[in-house]
């Protein structure tokens, strides 16, 4: 295994950091959206998981094309779709524009995890994934801050249109780099044409049939539900019930996606130490309903001086989340890793576009961010129950691979 793998780990980071800027980006524009066109909490949020509309619907056929084409053309592919998007989101003038433009956009950022995993795998060995699958993920933590923190600063300063539209400038650096650096590792080299022998629907039907699948999925798909629910409506509760500013209440926020930065390839080491994944997993899923019952519970009428801990603590608390992309990936043979990967992340994403409108709806009819946030307990409580059928897969008790 080359040295060269830090590097195209790098760059990979920096691309997930591209998907994440504009996964969370719209959040702390919720207010200014409400005010502007005059919609709900349930239509801000429907704006905001229009980003997953097409992000969830691309994730089976990205993953399918990733184990055929190559992880780097899938990247360089639809990180242009994302630029597009990106120019075009500030361009919009009314609320179906919005949808469309931000559907754009999460069509863009679909290509960029799954080529990652896969590139991991290639260049990574066994005893390293979890790190690197750990500090791969940290480059969403880094994109997501940046984006909580900076986006309502520069909408203040220069408008919400041409503060977003800044973001392009860290796109094409990525694709800058992804192009001159990104190449297939040794493990690809040594499978050549692996992946041409299933068809797509096989291995589709393959992958679907695995049991020992469908734990993750059902945990995955509450899990980062609940995750995107309470920072979609956190900054909105900051500002509206705690009296903080829009560029104080994107701070505060930045600091769960700040603590991930830490907690995720922090989670990936011990998993690697350990030789075990699921403790983990489990660990982070109960503490995450933790943290959202400390919004609900602590935070309300205490201002940012409770807000700010409870919000790095919950971030803190998230690093498990990654455990369940080393799983999958250690449960499938080579030329199955994109599939299986796209399976898991088209739940995770499912759960990203039903449960926030839920929750929306639920602060709608309740007018209150407590209930809200409880509600975001309960999903991770869920998250946790399915987690605890998941199958180990640590290098201590791998297990036979679905062949």
């Amino acid at each position: 295994m080359s040295r060269n793998r830090w590097v195209i780990l790098g760059v990979c980071l920096l691309g997930f950091m591209q998907a994440q800027i504009h996964r969370v980006g719209f959040a702390p524009l919720i207010p200014t959206f409400m005010s502007d066109l005059g919609i709900s909490y349930a239509a801000a949020a429907t704006i905001m998981t229009a980003y997953f509309w097409t992000y969830t619907v691309a994730q089976l056929p990205v993953g399918v094309l990733t184990d055929r084409l190559g992880p780097r053309r899938m990247m360089l592919t639809f990180l242009a779709v994302l630029a597009v998007g990106v120019i075009a989101f500030p361009l919009s003038r009314t609320y179906a524009q919005s949808l469309v433009t931000r559907g754009l956009i999460g069509l863009g950022a679909s290509g960029i995890w799954l080529p990652g995993l896969r590139l991991i795998h290639e260049w990574f060995p066994p005893q390293q994934r979890g790190r690197a699958t750990g500090l791969f993920s940290a480059g969403g933590g880094v994109g997501g801050t940046m984006a909580l923190m900076l986006v309502p600063v520069l909408a203040a300063r220069l408008g919400w249109r041409w503060g977003y539209a800044v973001t392009l400038i860290p796109l094409l650096l990525a694709f800058a780099l992804i192009s001159l650096y990104v190449r297939p590792g040794p493990l690809a080299d040594r499978r050549s044409g692996a992946a041409g022998s299933r068809s797509a629907s096989a291995a589709l039907k393959q992958v679907l049939g695995a049991p020992a699948l469908w734990p993750i999925n059902v945990s995955v798909l509450f899990s980062y539900g609940a995750f995107i629910a309470l920072v979609t409506f956190l900054p909105a509760y900051l500002q509206r019930s705690e009296g903080l500013t829009p560029g104080h209440a994107g701070f505060v926020t930045g600091l769960v996606t700040a603590g991930t930065v830490i907690s995720w390839p922090l989670a990936g080491f011990f998993s690697d130490w350990m030789g075990r994944r699921k403790g983990i997993c489990l660990f982070s899923q109960g503490m995450c309903a933790v943290a959202c019952l400390c919004f609900a519970l602590l935070v309300p009428g205490k201002g940012i001086a409770a807000a700010a801990p409870a919000a790095l603590f919950t971030g803190l608390m998230l690093g498990g989340m990654v455990t369940p992309f080393v799983m999958v990936v250690e449960l499938f043979p080579a030329d199955l890793i994109g599939t299986a990967s796209g399976v898991v992340n088209t739940f995770c994403f499912i759960g990203s576009l039903l449960i926030p409108v839920l929750v929306g709806k639920i602060l709608d009819v309740s007018g209150s961010f407590p209930a809200a946030f409880t509600a975001c307990a309960a999903f991770e409580a869920l998250a946790l129950a399915s987690a605890a059928f998941t199958r180990e897969t640590g290098l201590r008790r791998r297990p036979v691979m679905v062949t």
